[in-house]
């Protein structure tokens, strides 16, 4: 039985190709606002500037992340600034596309760009913790764009199925991770 978990990332991207790009822009929502203020404030100096400075817009459909933040500096000069406490500059923030009919995850992609944008550049257990506070995930059943995306990862790997070899029992993966006891017999691989 084989366990490839390798993703073919052309066929990953040829299923978010068609995505629509929405004609408005990506927006921060004053409650989502609100929350980072409320939660993070104190952590993040100069919030009021870094939100007057933070373009949104929409990534390529095509595009295999679900958001990132770009800086209209170099690096040196970005630590520099974050080193001093000084706005970090212009901040352009790309969301995909189809994060706008998934609220809670468009919200919890959001935070955590904005987090890098201010400054939180690793990801860290505090980067996690506050965007986890501020804007908490959806988890996968209440989330139809995990849901989707679960499915494309899983169809563009090697193994769409497992065999048992004790009962031979045959199931359609619709899982990441490999089982390890098959459904039928309870045996362990």
């Amino acid at each position: 039985m084989t366990n490839s978990n390798n993703i073919d990332q052309n066929k990953f991207s040829n299923y978010l190709k068609d995505i629509p790009v929405p004609d408005e822009k990506p927006r921060i929502s004053i409650e989502l606002k609100s929350n980072i203020e409320k939660l993070a404030g104190e952590e993040i100096p100069n919030l009021s500037n870094l939100f007057e400075n933070i373009e949104l817009d929409w990534l390529l459909p095509s595009d295999d992340r679900l958001g990132v933040t770009i800086f209209s500096g170099d690096y040196n000069e970005i630590f520099r600034k974050k080193r001093l406490n000084l706005p970090l500059g212009k901040i352009k923030i790309g969301l995909h596309p189809i994060l706008v009919d998934d609220e809670k995850l468009y919200n919890h992609t959001l935070v955590h760009e904005i987090l890098h944008a201010s400054g939180m550049f690793d990801h860290s257990s505090r980067h996690d913790k506050l965007t986890n506070e501020i804007a908490p995930p959806p988890s996968l059943s209440e989330s139809l764009v995990l849901k989707y995306l679960q499915a494309i990862v899983i169809s563009t790997t090697d193994v769409l199925s497992w065999e048992c070899k004790n009962c031979n029992f045959i199931w359609t993966r619709n899982t990441f991770i490999r089982p390890k006891k098959c459904p039928r017999c309870n045996d362990f691989f």
